[in-house]
């Protein structure tokens, strides 16, 4: 197979991974085809740490394949698993948006597959094609949104007064 071919079924496949993920919902085949010419596909072994809490970040990553754990710093030292994602989800939306540190470590339970999109991609898909980026935004509004809803509830419920 010569490296047209190649590079067109990669980037085939790319196209049906982003069509499966919530955030890029609101895209149509010809905003998913130039979006997909922004990402990277990244693999990851069983084990591996995708980022750790603190470090700075700089993008997000999509999961295509595998399952990764989120851990959070107990006490400074003992890493509680807070969430798990799965093919569709993603981690570290509001690396995209500004300079923020990594909230969380990110380890892979089995082996995955990760597409990512650097902050400085997402700036030039937001400078070249506007109206992809305002979709985009969208979404992961849509999405720290209801993270945000559910924290609150789980705080809620935490702090309620039990009978």
């Amino acid at each position: 197979m010569n490296t047209t071919n190649q590079k067109n079924l990669l980037k085939a496949a790319i196209i049906n991974c982003l069509s499966g993920i919530p955030i890029f919902a609101d895209l149509d085949d010809a905003e998913l085809n130039t979006l997909s010419d922004h990402m990277h596909v990244s693999r990851i072994e069983s084990g591996d740490i995708v980022f750790s809490e603190g470090d700075p970040g700089d993008e997000v990553c999509f999961v295509v394949d595998g399952t990764l754990d989120v851990l959070k710093l107990f006490e400074g030292k003992v890493e509680k698993k807070i969430a798990v994602k799965a093919p569709g989800g993603s981690l570290g939306e509001m690396a995209v948006i500004g300079d923020f540190s990594r909230t969380a470590t990110v380890k892979a339970r089995t082996d995955a597959t990760l597409l990512t999109l650097s902050r400085r991609r997402f700036d030039q898909i937001c400078d070249g094609h506007p109206a992809i980026g305002v979709k985009i935004l969208r979404s992961i509004a849509r999405l720290l949104s209801l993270h945000l809803r559910d924290t609150s509830q789980e705080l809620f419920e935490l702090i309620s007064p039990r009978k």
